[in-house]
């Protein structure tokens, strides 16, 4: 590229050399100055280290404002953990239209929800950390006492040691935790609370909200290729769909209450399941 002169920054140039000059001047023969010139050079002066102080304080600012952009898209801090990870490094696993299954290093099996998504911890069996980004899972952890098992969702952490549990992640601040097996101790801003089998919660502003107490096979009810549903109440069923599929249905007018026994077909599309159901109902649920 070819470099073309400033003609104004020339000027500049010339004129501050010029100012310059006068400076020189005023110092080694003050007493051939008058009082205006002395005014103008004064006011010269401070203008100029006003100029040098703003300009310093703007690369300041934007030098600080680049770094820390640099940290944000580098580096994550996991809630309750000191260290900051490169989140580069995690390994992630994610699911498309269909669930997927993950083992990890330590026996740990994972279950990803259509359009969910997690990362690992790379050295994760000194430390056993994951994230849940997206979605819903359920996790199967294996028991490790000396090396508890946590899942960061938002600005939330659930920590284990070993048991079965879904957690499905409902936006960018609040989760909802079901547990099927063992303890599971939630962390996040309203303190830490401990819940057990066949207890589910979901938070609000990150603050937990009420136990609710539901059949534990609804943790992961989907897992299976076909699962029976014995007397399940529509109001259950479309909850277990919408957050299985990520999806929200539009059921009209119905009765959430109505209790119906049938088999859902995960290696079928929704709209086919939903066929099934609405010929049981009579309704038209899509």
């Amino acid at each position: 590229m070819e470099y073309m002169p400033d003609e104004a920054g020339q000027n500049n140039d010339q004129h501050n050399s010029d100012r310059d000059e006068q400076w020189r001047k005023a110092w080694n023969e003050p007493e051939e100055l008058g009082t205006e010139k002395k005014g103008a050079l004064l006011n010269s002066i401070h203008r100029r280290i006003s100029r040098y102080r703003r300009r310093k304080a703007q690369l300041y600012i934007i030098g600080l404002g680049a770094a820390a952009a640099m940290i944000v898209a580098v580096f994550i801090r996991i809630p309750g953990d000191k260290s900051i990870s490169d989140i580069n490094k995690w390994k992630e696993f994610v699911s498309n239209d269909i669930s997927a299954k993950i083992i990890l290093e330590d026996g740990s099996v994972l279950w990803l929800a259509p359009h969910s998504s997690v990362r690992i911890y790379p050295e994760f069996l000194k430390q056993r950390s994951t994230i849940l980004s997206k979605g819903t899972v359920f996790y199967s952890v294996a028991k490790d006492t000396e090396h508890p098992f946590s899942i960061a969702v938002n600005r939330q952490v659930v920590t284990v040691v070993g048991t079965a549990f879904t957690i499905h992640r409902l936006d960018t601040v609040d989760l909802q935790l079901t547990v099927k097996e063992g303890k599971v101790l939630l962390d996040n801003s309203s303190g830490s609370k401990l819940f057990t089998v066949g207890q589910q919660v979901s938070t609000t502003t990150e603050k937990t909200g009420i136990t609710q107490t539901i059949n534990p096979e609804a943790a992961d009810w989907w897992i299976q290729q076909q699962i029976r549903m014995h007397n399940i109440t529509l109001d259950e069923l479309l909850d277990r769909i919408e957050t299985y599929y990520q999806v929200r249905l539009s059921p009209g007018a119905i009765d959430r209450k109505m209790k119906v026994t049938l088999t859902w077909d995960l290696t079928i599309s929704l709209e086919e399941n939903l066929a099934v159901l609405n010929s049981l109902t009579g309704y038209h649920i899509h």
